[in-house]
Formats: structure tokens, C-alpha cells, sequence
């Protein structure tokens, strides 16, 4: 195992900043459990940890849905699985989604400036990350230009999340194309679990002002509502010499949901979303000289902005525990202004299934879905697109089956999901998955998948003019463009995984998850280069063509643990470990590209989460994160850090919460990613505090 790589003079600092903490931690809680044992609890008293509510034994059967499509226990799951819950949520000192995700082991998050985010699982990260499927409710939010998330738009006020559950490893099977190395499902709460008034704000040296307000109550006798408004804004990051990054970010959402009970059988759910938001950013552009300006490069600073809109419905009858159908419709819309590309998008997304059991020893799901996705793309100086305005379809259907050969204790899992699109490109998915518990604190699985990553709009038709060589450069005389060219011969990236986990309670108070992966990958996306040609008398053009020639494959483990040494601490552990190798085909000599998968991922990552309860009315807790180096992004290497987040949270009444948190508390400053694809200035993740009332009731 390689050990995080820190400079020298810094490691007797940190061990004094990590050690402080522990003692800090330690008096303060035996001084807090003396005052409780001592102190009668009386009707004013609050508990506001909820840690002693649920015992490991409960956590382990927590209901989770997004591994197989039916709710079924964490325990049994032949998966790799993790659960960020409602208590995690509150308890970390968070503020937006990916944050919330570097708690998950095999999940590589890392932040580029004030609003932008690379987000993967099990390596191939990125600004434009495309082999991970991220699920709002079951509703895609990824986007067919480049098969990934704008995350900056994904505002959703975190107390109307139930629980995020990640799914590490393939799930194409199930959930279609683009769910290569994982998925996240984001499940907010229902209607009837927000009733009355919620009102949140705050603001800090980095998290500049953020606030929601919720209304939530019953609709007649059988149907629930709430309404929400939220809004945050964030200042500007610092870049590598200290000055300010110019990538300040303001977001502004609002929403509803409607939950009804039709019928004793028949459930009805109705949500949408609205949101607009506008963002700085710092360029560094490319053009052509001219006689009146020779340059060949120049710095822009520029306000991009977003707006959408969401609105989905899902009816579902259930006929008996293990029969029932679902509908699901979904619509969504958004534009996007930015120096380099403008895009108007809209989606509509209409998903059966159908659930039954068969002889007593099978459980089937089977379903269909259809998908359109239809486009405008403005035409820059930098990015365009040999068909602007596009429509694009896709159908699919699946079948999953889970076979009991020896009930409670063995379990064989069989599926596939077939998908059509315009390329055309017919795209079968299989898994098959085994689930052994010889004893009920025991539980094996392994896993054989194969998924696919179907070509996006950018990797069709694109022509991005990226870069401007000086004459000289390469022995060319002249200056020269340089641009990648999409193809429509570009064909799916293709995943063959394997993978063995084991999940144990071997204590009352001690559960551990391990899950171990091998990813073989073929046909991935690089650059050919094309032959030169003649833009101008006095300039020519590179062509740098999108294929699929390089292979490879990745390996590794994750370790994730819970403990409860007491009713009143919990400590939360996550550890991963990733290696990946990548070779080029049929003469390419894309090492950029080659190296950024390989290296673009940090080999070792690791969280370690310490809650504590004083008594019944505050809380502290810690949150210490390691990222190993990352050895090349776009040829430059990221150093590896290790901070912590600190929270102190106040219940003085039932109703009222005040919370103080830390953010990056080791460090002045930490760079954490820089863009591979869209040439924005990075910024560096400022040490920072905020502060925060919350008031439910």
C-alpha cells in the first residue's frame, strides 16, 4: 500500500494538528458524559444525535432500492454498497452534493473551483467524467453533450434528502448505458416526512450567505404536499499564487412535491424543480494571430449562467409483497451561456416495470424504457458542431432475475438490459451475481458485469479548436491550430468487471465491508492525429481525431467500517485503494489522454468520521480526509493533502439548532483538480467557516 506522499517538514505539523483534535475530543466527551449521567433528563431535554436510535444491527438492515430495483435490506445486497443517510447528511458540515460524497469509499471527488466538480467511482475522473450514472428519484441527470453532470446545477436542499446510496461497480443491467463504474441514486423524502415549517440559513468566509425555507402538510386525507426556496452563494476561490480566482457562484432553486395514496394499492408521486444560476469563471483561450493582434493566447474573465426546470410523476400499484408495476414519466430542460459553447436541452423519459414472483424461488423484474434528448448548440469561435439542433432516441429493456437455491442462504442473481440508439449501436448488458450467508453476521458475493459507455453528442460531431502552436512548434513554419475532431464512427467504451465483497457484524457495536474489483476496459476514447491542412496562406489546421484505441484495466479494494465504542460516539471509516494501467492502439500517441486515466485518480483515499453526543443538547464532530497525489492531469501533478472539517452544533430548544463547522482546517489553501477537457482556471479550496441556524417546527 502506498503511503500519502507529504513534504518532509510538514509531517511533524500535521501529526500535531491531527493529535490535537483526539485530546480535544476525548476531555471534552468524558467531561460531557460525567455531566450526563449526573443531570436528570427532563422534558425540555433534546437528543439531537440520534445515535443511540439506531444500533449497527439497524444500519445493516437498512432499505435501500438502487442495486437491484425493489427495496430490499443492505445486508443482503450482492453489491457494493454504500449509504449516506439524513444523519450523516446533517452531521457532516456539508453543503453541496459532492462533498457529501467523499464519505464513500471508491468515490474520487474532487473540486475544481467555486462550482465545479470532478466526480467518479473507481478512477476515469474528471470535470466530464463519463462512465458514472447519477440518479435524482430515479431520474437521470446526467446530459447526453458529454454523458456526465453538471453538478454545479445540482442544488437540492440537502434536509429534503432521505439518503444517497452509491453503488460501486457496474449497474448497467439494470439502469442502461453510461452506468460503467457506478451509480448514485439521491432519494429525496417524501411528502408526508416534511410536514411544517423548515427554515435554514447561514453564511461564512466561503460559503457567503445559503438559505432554504420548506413548507410541508397534508392535502386532504390521504395526500401530502411541500414547497420549497432555496438559495446559495459562494465567494471566489484563491488560485496558486493567493489572488482571488474570479469563480464567485450563486444559485437560486425552488420546488415542490406532491405524494398521494389513491387507492389501498395505488400510490401517486408529482415533484419538479426550478433553478438559475450564474457563475464567474477565468479562461485561458486560443486564436490565430493577426497583424493587428499577434497573440497567440489570451486570459477572459466571464459570467456564465444556467437556468432549468424538472418535473417528474411515477405511479405504482403494488398487487401483493412481491408483485407490482411502476410508471415512471420524467421531462427536463436547461440552458447553459458560456464564452465557449451555448446549449439548450430538453429530455423526456418514460420507464415501466414490472415486478412478480415465479415458483416460489424466483424474484423478477422486467421493464422497457424510452428516452429523447433533443438539442440546440450555439456555434463559438471555439466549439461547434456539424449539426447544431440534433434529436436523439433511445429505447431499451431489461430483465433481472434473483434465484434462491437455498432460501436465507444463497442467492443467484441474473440479468441483462438491451438498448437501441440512433448511431445505431445495439448494446448488450449481462451481469450475473452470487450471494452466499452461511451464517447471519456473514455475508460473500462476487460479481461478473459488462457495460458500455454509448458515444455522446461530443464525441460525434464536435470540432473544438483547443490550442495555437507558434511557427517552429513541431517543424512547421507556420502557426497552427490545433483541434479534436468528433467521428460518427465512434463506437461505446466497453467494461468487463469482476468483483468479490464481504460484509460482516462481528461485534455488536462493529460492522466492515470489503469489496474487491478488477475493471478490463477496451475501446476507449483518444486521439489519432489526422493530416495537416492548409486553414489560410498563413496558417494551418491540426486535426486531432476522437477513436477508440486504447484498452486497459484497473484493480483495487474498499474498506469501509462503523463502530460505536458507546451509545454517544460513533466513528465511520472509509479506505480505498485504486491502481490503473492504459496502453494506446492502432499508433496513437495520445499520452495526455492515456496518462489522465491512468494517473487521474489518487491511488489511496481515506475519511474517518468521529461523531460525539455531549449530552443531549450539542454535538462535535470531526471530519479527518486524506487524498493520495494525483501524478497527471493534462501533464501537471497534484499534490496530496490531508484536512479536516470540525462541527459544533447547539440545540438549545426542540425547535432551534445552531451549528459552527470548519472547513479545511489543516491548511490555508489545497488544490484538489484541474479542468482536462475545457481550459478554466482551477482553484484552490480555502480554509473556511461558517455558521448556520436552523429552525423546524
Amino acid at each position: 500500500m502506498n503511503s500519502f506522499r507529504v513534504p518532509r517538514g510538514e509531517i511533524s505539523k500535521m501529526l500535531w494538528q491531527l493529535s490535537m483534535p483526539v485530546v480535544i475530543m476525548l476531555c471534552m466527551c468524558h467531561t460531557a458524559r460525567a455531566d450526563e449521567l449526573a443531570t436528570n433528563e427532563g422534558e425540555d431535554a433534546v437528543d439531537i444525535s440520534s445515535l443511540s436510535k439506531m444500533s449497527l444491527e439497524a444500519l445493516m438492515d437498512i432499505e435501500i432500492t438502487s442495486a437491484s430495483r425493489k427495496s430490499q435490506r443492505l445486508a443482503d445486497v450482492a453489491s457494493a454498497v454504500f449509504v449516506i443517510n439524513q444523519e450523516d447528511i446533517r452531521r457532516s458540515g456539508a453543503t453541496s452534493i459532492p462533498d457529501l460524497l467523499r464519505m464513500a469509499p471508491g468515490v474520487q471527488v474532487a473540486r475544481i473551483d467555486s462550482s465545479k466538480w470532478a466526480v467518479s467511482i473507481r478512477g476515469m475522473n474528471g470535470r466530464f467524467s463519463n462512465k458514472l450514472l447519477v440518479l435524482k428519484d430515479g431520474r437521470s441527470i446526467y446530459t447526453p453533450l458529454f454523458s456526465g453532470v453538471y453538478w454545479e446545477t445540482q442544488d437540492t436542499p440537502l434536509e429534503d434528502i432521505e439518503r444517497i446510496e452509491v453503488i460501486r461497480g457496474p449497474g448497467a443491467a439494470l439502469w442502461g448505458s453510461n452506468a460503467v463504474n457506478g451509480v448514485i441514486n439521491i432519494i429525496t423524502k417524501t411528502s408526508a416526512d416534511t410536514h411544517g415549517v423548515l427554515v435554514s440559513s447561514g453564511g461564512g468566509t466561503f460559503e457567503k450567505q445559503f438559505g432554504t425555507v420548506r413548507y410541508g402538510s397534508k392535502s386532504g386525507e390521504s395526500s401530502d404536499f411541500r414547497i420549497y426556496a432555496q438559495h446559495s452563494g459562494r465567494g471566489d476561490g484563491d488560485d496558486s499564487r493567493g489572488a482571488s480566482a474570479n469563480d464567485s457562484w450563486n444559485i437560486s432553486t425552488g420546488g415542490f412535491r406532491f405524494d398521494s395514496q389513491l387507492t389501498s394499492r395505488d400510490t401517486f408521486s408529482l415533484q419538479g424543480d426550478v433553478y438559475t444560476s450564474a457563475y464567474n469563471e477565468t479562461y485561458t483561450l486560443y486564436r490565430l494571430p493577426t497583424l493587428s493582434d499577434p497573440t497567440y493566447s489570451f486570459v477572459q474573465q466571464a459570467s456564465s449562467e444556467g437556468n432549468g426546470g424538472n418535473l417528474r410523476s411515477r405511479w405504482q400499484r403494488t398487487l401483493s409483497y412481491t408483485d407490482s408495476i411502476a410508471l415512471q414519466l420524467s421531462y427536463d430542460h436547461y440552458q447553459r451561456r458560456m464564452v465557449v459553447l451555448d446549449e439548450v436541452r430538453d429530455t423526456m423519459d418514460l420507464d415501466f416495470q414490472h415486478r412478480f414472483a415465479l415458483g416460489g424461488r424466483n424474484d423478477i423484474i422486467w421493464g422497457a424504457g424510452y428516452r429523447y434528448s433533443h438539442d440546440n448548440l450555439g456555434v463559438t469561435p471555439y466549439i461547434s458542431f456539424s449539426e447544431p439542433s440534433k434529436g436523439a432516441h433511445l429505447m431499451s429493456g431489461y430483465l433481472h432475475d434473483e434465484i434462491s437455491l437455498v432460501p436465507t442462504k444463497l442467492s443467484l442473481v441474473l440479468g441483462a438490459r438491451l438498448e437501441y440508439n440512433d448511431n445505431p449501436d445495439l448494446a448488450f448488458q449481462p451481469n450475473g451475481r452470487l450471494i452466499w450467508t452461511p451464517l447471519p453476521q456473514h455475508t460473500f458475493w462476487g460479481s461478473v458485469s459488462r457495460a458500455i459507455r454509448t458515444p455522446s453528442r461530443g464525441d460525434s460531431d464536435i470540432t473544438y479548436r483547443y490550442r495555437t502552436l507558434p511557427p517552429g512548434t513541431l517543424g512547421n513554419p507556420l502557426p497552427m491550430q490545433l483541434e479534436i475532431i468528433g467521428s460518427s464512427n465512434f463506437a461505446s467504451e466497453k467494461i468487463i468487471a469482476y468483483e468479490l465483497g464481504y460484509r460482516t457484524e462481528p461485534f455488536h457495536r462493529l460492522t466492515c465491508d470489503v469489496s474487491l474489483f478488477y475493471n478490463n476496459y477496451n475501446s476507449l476514447r483518444v486521439l489519432q492525429t489526422g493530416a495537416p491542412y492548409l486553414l489560410s496562406p498563413a496558417s494551418l489546421s491540426q486535426p486531432m481525431l476522437l477513436s477508440n484505441d486504447m484498452h486497459g484495466h484497473t484493480y483495487g479494494y474498499e474498506i469501509s467500517a462503523t463502530a460505536m465504542p458507546y451509545d454517544w460516539w460513533k466513528l465511520q471509516l472509509a479506505y480505498s485503494y485504486l491502481k490503473s494501467y492504459m496502453s494506446l492502439d492502432n499508433g496513437s500517441v495520445d499520452e495526455t489522454n492515456r496518462s489522465n486515466a491512468a494517473s487521474g485518480s489518487p491511488r489511496n483515499q481515506f475519511s474517518l468520521r468521529s461523531l460525539f453526543s455531549l449530552g443531549n443538547q450539542v454535538e462535535l464532530d470531526f471530519w479527518v480526509r486524506g487524498v493520495d497525489r494525483v501524478d497527471s492531469i493534462d501533464s501537471v501533478s497534484i499534490a496530496g493533502y490531508v484536512t479536516t472539517d470540525i462541527r459544533l452544533a447547539w440545540k438549545p430548544a426542540r425547535t432551534v439548532e445552531l451549528s459552527l463547522v470548519g472547513q479545511n482546517m489543516m491548511q490555508s489553501r489545497h488544490a484538489e483538480y484541474i479542468p482536462e477537457f475545457i481550459n478554466t482556471t482551477p482553484s484552490e479550496m480555502p480554509r473556511s467557516i461558517y455558521g448556520k441556524l436552523r429552525l423546524n417546527f
